[in-house]
């Protein structure tokens, strides 16, 4: 009997809700399928959900002030280099016309793209207190590159990027033609007088002039063709006298991968010598010339090799070490006095400068460097602050040194190298003319007979004594 009710019940299920049975029985692999299409990790980043993406709406004028995009520009501030590196490969081969067409798809999804940036507008929020962090964007007008992505067969297209901030060399209000790179979130599909555009959201652009500009000169721009984004200066400028850290980590590890790709000769780095900075520079010019040409002189102290421990920059930037060398100029007698706040001061006759480089001389070791004289052809980061014995004894806040970037140290003679070079050359050189009088000599007293052979030789062979009487 109980078999029984289970099978009306079946058959009931079964027959007299067809369509419910139909649709449930439908429903299971398009709810799977959804769940494949529409994977909830690549906007991860963004710290809004697959749900929350659908409240934004496309092919609508801006609006700059609504709450998900301020919310946007406060999660984009605290994202990391390497936490946008790693979200935007789910991107990386998604065509622009795809974004275009699907944006509620790729919508917060984390992207990282070439572009031409065209203009720039700043814009203030109405609606906030002066408590708020973020106060304003600035609006940069841009046109996308796709052949640099491998994407020929989509045309440029304009674009709307909203940025937190900007690099202050950078003119505001004006037309302008400069290469940068967004990494950022997409927002929406928007409609703007110059038709509909794709909005992104980002926390700065990334700057690579091609040409020497207001700021910018032409050492500078061969520094950010092999990579560097120089928008970073601003930050290295913030830093400057601190001690090395997080700050501008990035900076850091950027000016030195942009400086490893170099292939050629150290001098030929350079494009513009009137522009290169001497030590004296370094300190009178520097709140105006981070990212700057530097050629200097010197002896190394020391030399040691430094590891980098993090994954991120051995991947993305294709280092793994460098070298710290510590390196003292000569100063030609004179003095460097540096005051503190405090009103202290600090004299030295010989003081330290730190280069950071990828490679040593070849064949040379760190410990086969030092104690040489050297030719550092680099760019000048920023002052640096660390702990030193000399800084310690005067309850000083730490040691100041200027820190240098290079490829590597040249080699080259010092003074002493000649001189002693020269006094080894007299020294072998008399030794070996002393050498060749004596063996001169002796070869010459061989050929010589002793004084009674040459007598007997020159005596006549008969001797005529007739003529004497007996």
């Amino acid at each position: 009997m109980i078999k029984a009710h289970c099978m009306r019940l079946k058959t009931t299920f079964t027959w007299q809700y067809p369509l419910a049975a139909l649709g449930l029985l439908l429903a299971l692999p398009l709810t799977a399928n959804a769940t494949q299409d529409h994977d909830e990790t690549p906007l991860e980043l963004s710290g809004y959900s697959l749900s929350e993406s659908y409240q934004v709406d496309d092919d609508q004028p801006a609006n700059l002030e609504s709450p998900i995009l301020k919310r946007l520009l406060y999660r984009i501030k605290r994202t990391s280099p390497k936490s946008r590196a790693q979200y935007s490969q789910f991107s990386q081969n998604t065509t622009w016309r795809e974004m275009t067409s699907q944006t509620e798809d790729f919508r917060f999804w984390t992207f990282s793209r070439p572009a031409r940036l065209t203009k720039i507008e700043k814009y203030s929020f109405k609606q906030g207190s002066s408590d708020d962090e973020i106060k304003g964007v600035y609006v940069c007008h841009c046109e996308s590159v796709p052949h640099l992505t491998g994407d020929s067969t989509t045309p440029p297209q304009k674009l709307i990027v909203l940025s937190r901030t900007i690099p202050k060399a950078i003119p505001v209000n004006i037309e302008i033609n400069q290469p940068i790179r967004v990494s950022g979130f997409l927002y929406s599909r928007v409609l703007d007088p110059a038709g509909t555009q794709l909005m992104f959201i980002t926390d700065r652009i990334q700057w690579y002039p091609e040409e020497a500009i207001h700021k910018i000169s032409a050492n500078q721009v061969e520094l950010s063709k092999l990579g560097f984004d120089l928008g970073l200066v601003d930050q290295i400028r913030e830093n400057n006298a601190r001690s090395l850290n997080g700050r501008d980590a990035e900076a850091f590890f950027q000016m030195l991968a942009a400086i490893n790709r170099h292939d050629d000769t150290p001098a030929k780095l350079f494009k513009d010598p009137s522009t290169v900075l001497s030590f004296s520079d370094i300190f009178t010019l520097s709140p105006e010339h981070f990212g700057e040409a530097v050629h200097l002189q010197g002896v190394i102290r020391s030399c040691s090799v430094v590891s980098i421990p993090h994954q991120d920059i051995q991947d993305r930037l294709e280092i793994s070490q460098y070298y710290q060398l510590m390196i003292f100029p000569d100063l030609g007698g004179a003095k460097i006095i540096i005051r503190g706040k405090d009103g202290s001061e600090l004299n030295y006759q010989r003081f330290p400068i730190t280069v950071c480089c990828t490679e040593l001389p070849q064949g040379m070791s760190a410990q086969e460097v030092e104690r040489k004289q050297c030719v550092i052809d680099g760019y000048f980061f920023r002052f640096w602050k660390y702990q030193s014995a000399r800084t310690d004894l005067v309850e000083s806040t730490g040691q100041l040194s200027p820190l240098i970037i290079a490829k590597q140290p040249i080699l080259v003679e010092s003074g002493l190298d000649v001189l002693d070079r020269g006094l080894l050359f007299f020294v072998l050189g008399t030794a070996a003319m002393i050498i060749f009088l004596i063996c001169y000599f002796r070869f010459i007293d061989r050929k010589q007979k002793p004084p009674l052979e040459n007598i007997l030789e020159n005596l006549p062979e008969k001797i005529d004594i007739s003529s004497f009487d007996g």
